[in-house]
């Protein structure tokens, strides 16, 4: 089990510090540089903004943009 936990938390880690537009429930987008990310994609963004809290189960998609 505790290696299935760090294979995810490894595929999760691809995304720091990446910049990302993330598609959400209701029709929402956010964009932004993915500060910090957990297990329940739960995600950080630092935008123009300031940092931005995103819960994870409200999240449909995560694409990463090309700089």
């Amino acid at each position: 089990m505790s290696q299935d936990k760090d294979n995810v938390n490894r595929m999760f880690k691809q995304f720091k510090n990446k910049y990302v537009t993330v598609d959400l429930k209701g029709d929402y987008q956010s964009e932004g540089k993915i500060i910090a990310i957990d297990n329940y994609l739960n995600i950080i963004l630092e935008n123009e903004n300031g940092l931005e809290t995103v819960k994870g189960g409200n999240i449909i998609f995560i694409s990463v943009k090309e700089e």
